[in-house]
């Protein structure tokens, strides 16, 4: 039994003759001090299961005799209970998520430890109520001691997250009429019909501009699969979300690109905007509906007691009060009785579609997309996840009870998921999802990657066999792949920054920002780095180790192509790269374990013959085809 233990939440590391200290966002453990997030880490299976668990009993949780599922029927068997923050559990739109899962390892530590009090050192005063709320309830004598941040700047956002959510959320409202009205421009399609027609769903972004410009559509999502569907005899109909992007900086661009598709639709596909089928009756609709929401909140305002993980003493609504309000009478709640309205709308509009495809990446969307699909009685739908399932993605997951409830209002889910590899077919077999389900199809973002692996393996056994091993090794290009936290991002470039100091100079560090975030290296002054911008597929036989941020996928290219991967972790974050569970990938949390991966990755080969099954990688789409066919007439 302890007799007290701290609670240290702050980036700097905790003074020394502190006594026993828990780290709430540090990897640094030593003698009187431990990571919580490393607990999370050590224990994430059974730590994310029951925070699964929680959402699914959320739903299923009875406020005056009723669910929470079916306070929240919109009238016709749908549930918007679905589409919340809470439900999707998006780790990008709901951080909080981290908070929560620390909060449970903490209550297992705790349970473990059995201190008389427990002094938390934290400015948050809703991660202190919780915490407070848990130490009442486990009798552990609680005292808060925050630390006086400095003052922010005023800012126009700052104000607007200031402001009561109903009032946020009918500002989102006016801005996205205004930002997405002249989509409305575009003339609606003459859609496709038929047997061989196929449509799809996907986002208007990471689309190649030289073609698109001169009207050839080409979406590096989509890869060659659209020219595939042409020369095997379908003809495409597309529905895109319009993402503004430094491709597609305004509304006319887009606009002028899918006019120039649809001038050739017989080779491009009939395209049109989500936002095309805008307008006065669709506005009012959705105020309708977000008026009516808003009254459920009201219905719903003891919820607060039924977040408490089934057999745990740890309250998570002071963390998830902003992710439920918003969802109910905020911004979340206009976006998504915008998707309601518009998805209804749009697949009314469109004749009998035997087939659909759609980019899953189980965003709250997708749950009334899916429901209309059936409701206006289209064929088989199939989700396309495009890119990797990693593990704290809660959003790809969900408790095996969700996935398979035959009650009223069931969460809408896609026939198939089209799973592009065999990291990606582990991971949704083992979260419940059956064999029936899932459907084996080549991973249409990365086919530039083919035989990168197998050359780069030819090369290292060639230097192996040239060269020993040494300590130290000479020459090492090493290739810093950056992501799009500003905040994870930061903390990265300072774990290196620090980790060089521990190094030899025989390493040369060259940066690739993310496409989404430009870094300014002048910031650092104590990395030693140069940079570039070209093409990861064009550079990644240059290097013979990448050192990826956090969350970025790119690390997946690198990994793929048969690079010694090191992945950098800040304990403010998740641990959300897509190369968490690979054996021969590495995670450091430290400048000490920088320094070693680096030292060690300069003398190791890349030898997992699961890199080549990563992704399921064939140009001529053998997969694609068998699923294109079983779900199409003979």
């Amino acid at each position: 039994m302890t007799a007290s233990v701290i609670v240290w939440d702050h980036k700097d590391d905790p003074p020394d003759a502190m006594g026993e200290v828990l780290c709430w966002q540090s990897y640094v453990h030593g003698d009187l001090v431990s990571s919580i997030p490393r607990y999370l880490e050590d224990h994430a299976e059974r730590l994310r299961a029951k925070y699964l668990a929680f959402i699914h009993g959320l739903g299923e949780s009875r406020i005056d005799g009723k669910r929470v599922v079916d306070h929240l029927d919109m009238g016709d068997g749908f549930s918007i209970w679905w589409m919340t923050q809470v439900a999707e559990k998006n780790p990008i739109k709901s951080p909080r998520i981290y908070d929560c899962l620390r909060l449970l390892a903490l209550e297992e530590i705790l349970l473990d430890r059995k201190p008389s009090d427990l002094t938390f050192c934290s400015s948050d005063p809703d991660l202190a109520q919780a915490v407070r709320r848990l130490c009442r309830n486990l009798e552990i004598c609680f005292v808060w001691q925050p630390r006086k941040e400095p003052k922010q700047n005023w800012s126009l956002g700052r104000l607007y997250r200031g402001l009561p959510y109903p009032v946020q959320g009918l500002i989102s409202f006016a801005r996205h009429l205004m930002s997405r009205w002249p989509l409305r421009k575009l003339q609606k399609p003459q859609w496709f019909s038929g047997e061989n027609a196929v449509f799809l769903c996907s986002y208007f972004i990471h689309l190649d501009p030289a073609s698109c410009a001169q009207g050839r559509f080409y979406s590096r999502q989509w890869g060659v699969l659209p020219k595939h569907l042409h020369d095997s005899g379908r003809r495409s109909n597309w529905i895109q979300h319009f993402l503004f992007s430094p491709a597609v900086p305004d509304t006319r661009t887009g606009l002028g690109w899918l006019r120039h598709f649809n001038l050739d639709a017989n080779n491009q596909g009939y395209h049109a905007f989500l936002d095309t089928y805008l307008t006065w009756n669709i506005a009012v609709q959705v105020l309708k509906n977000w008026f009516w929401l808003t009254a459920v909140t009201w219905r719903l305002r003891h919820i607060q007691s039924a977040f408490y993980p089934e057999g745990s003493a740890a309250w998570l609504w002071p963390i998830l009060r902003r992710d439920w309000l918003t969802s109910l009478n905020g911004p979340a709640a206009i976006s998504n009785c915008l998707s309601v309205a518009l998805f209804d709308a749009a697949l009314k509009d469109i004749p009998f579609q035997k087939i659909g495809l759609y980019l899953c990446e189980n965003q709250g969307w997708e749950r009334a997309f899916l429901y209309a699909w059936r409701k206006h009685g289209h064929g088989e739908i199939i989700g396309v996840p495009h890119s990797t399932a990693p593990f704290w993605w809660l959003c790809y997951f969900d408790d095996p009870r969700s996935l398979n409830s035959e009650q009223n209002c069931p969460m809408p889910l896609p026939d198939r998921l089209a799973v592009n590899g065999t990291v990606a077919w582990r991971a949704f077999a083992g979260a419940g999802y059956s064999v029936e389900q899932l459907a084996k199809v080549e991973a249409l973002r990365y086919l530039n990657l083919l035989g990168m692996a197998a050359k780069r393996d030819l090369d290292s056994a060639k230097s192996c066999i040239a060269k020993p091993p040494v300590s130290e090794p000479p020459g090492v290009n090493v290739l810093i792949l950056g992501e799009m936290n500003p905040a994870s991002m930061h903390h990265f470039l300072r774990l290196l920054e620090d980790a060089m100091k521990l190094l030899s100079s025989g390493y040369k560090f060259t940066f690739k920002p993310h496409p989404g975030y430009a870094v300014n290296l002048a910031d650092y002054p104590g990395l030693q780095v140069g940079e570039t911008t070209e093409a990861l597929d064009r550079i990644l036989g240059e290097y013979d180790i990448a050192l990826a941020a956090n969350s970025t996928s790119a690390s997946v290219d690198a990994y793929v192509a048969g690079l010694p991967v090191i992945v950098g972790l800040d304990g403010a974050d998740l641990n959300l790269s897509p190369l968490r569970g690979q054996p021969d990938a590495r995670f450091v949390g430290t400048p000490e374990e920088l320094a070693e991966a680096l030292r060690a990755a300069g003398q190791d080969l890349a030898t997992n013959p699961d890199r080549n099954e990563f992704f399921f990688l064939d140009p001529e789409l053998p997969r694609w085809k068998r699923l294109l066919s079983s779900a199409s007439p003979a």
